[in-house]
């Protein structure tokens, strides 16, 4: 190089090299703000709520339900996985009633521990009440209330005899009943298990009050995002399963009809009108429930809210999905990783209630806003 030209070639390489200093400096403040703001469109619309779904038996199928009423200390749906069936091991079980704590699902007969099994069950659960008035002067009444589960054989459908009642889990006998049926399908001693109300036992009455302060949940989420508290609230964006279902199904050269349903992730909610993973960006955030017209009991002074509190991760248990047992056993959890590696063996998030002091409910057609 020409003496003449080697202070100008020295000028220009520092130009370059300051430039591209201060684009390294710049792109990661860039691409957080990029990541923020595709996030916040994500998030600006309305998620719908599609359904609703109650699992009122750890492990047994849910009941789709078009209103969730909420009483002052609820902490999730009514009922939503309120009975387990707890493995018995040495004739004893890890489960205090009256003192009851967060366990792994591994201690229970549940879709975990015995997909296939369980998959091939199909069960009901409802909750009836009845009005009762004394005999003698019909001055006061009272309501009976009746927790009735149903069993069938699932491939048999609901026109078969059940395989087991109506029967009232609300009884210690229910309890045992049902207990002793799954001891023999399974053929290792279980037993059904539900959090004492130590307010009914102080009074002598063995029945179940509508106080249900206990869940046998898969996650202990709440226990560490709620001051200990085991119950929250599951809620799957069926976006996310469709763009999951769609990558599984064209990968390769096989292309199998897998159509993944959302309910085979056992969530509490579905939700629709969000995009595909955006959900994720929930965490850590407040939900508002905002009711249609219809759902006036929704429309109090104070909304229903929930605080997404994590992500959820999936296992085994929902390597079936009993509506299509066809497809036979995915390994969710890997096929996740595989397709989605940036998200992770994840899908669904997890919410509480952000303050159980009011009542509300929450209704097929309604929506979330973000707050």
């Amino acid at each position: 190089m020409h003496p003449v030209l080697r202070p100008l070639a020295a000028t220009a390489a520092a130009t370059e090299l300051r430039a591209k200093r201060v684009k390294a400096m710049l792109l990661p403040p860039l691409l957080l703000y990029l990541t923020i703001k595709t996030a916040a469109a994500a998030l600006s619309t309305t998620m719908n709520i599609k359904s609703l779904h109650r699992y009122a038996v750890k492990g047994l199928s849910g009941d789709s339900l078009q209103n969730i009423p909420f009483q002052p200390g609820d902490g999730t749906f009514q009922d939503d996985r309120r009975f387990a069936l707890l493995f018995d091991t040495s004739g004893g079980t890890k489960f205090d009633v009256h003192d009851p704590n967060w366990l792994h699902k591994e201690n229970f007969l549940c879709a975990f521990t015995a997909p296939e099994l369980l998959a091939s069950l199909d069960s009901e659960y409802r909750i009836d009440s009845t009005e009762s008035s004394s005999s003698t002067n019909n001055i006061y009444s009272t309501t009976a209330i009746q927790r009735l589960l149903t069993i069938w054989d699932r491939e048999l459908g609901r026109s078969s005899p059940p395989l087991l009642g109506p029967i009232d889990l609300g009884s210690q006998l229910g309890r045992d009943e049902t207990a002793e049926f799954f001891t023999q399908l399974c053929r290792r001693r279980v037993v059904c298990v539900v959090a004492n109300n130590d307010h009914c036992a102080s009074r002598g009455n063995k029945i179940l009050s509508n106080q249900h302060t206990h869940q046998f949940g898969n996650t202990s989420s709440g226990v560490k995002h709620n001051n200990g508290d085991t119950r929250t609230i599951h809620i799957v964006n069926e976006n996310t399963v469709r763009q999951f279902s769609d990558a599984i199904s064209h990968h390769g050269n096989s292309k199998r009809d897998l159509s993944l349903t959302a309910t085979r992730f056992r969530p509490n909610i579905i939700v629709d009108n969000l995009e595909p993973w955006a959900e994720f960006d929930l965490v850590g955030k407040t939900i508002e429930v905002v009711p249609t017209s219809g759902n006036t009991s929704g429309a109090v002074d104070n909304p229903l809210r929930f605080r997404v509190v994590s992500r959820t991760v999936r296992c085994a248990g929902i390597g079936i999905d009993p509506l299509h047992p066809e497809q036979g056993t995915l390994d969710v959890p890997s096929l996740l990783v595989e397709h989605f590696p940036q998200h992770g063996p994840y899908l669904g998030v997890y919410a509480v209630v952000d303050d159980t002091s009011y009542g509300g409910s929450i209704a097929v057609g309604d929506s979330f806003r973000l707050l």
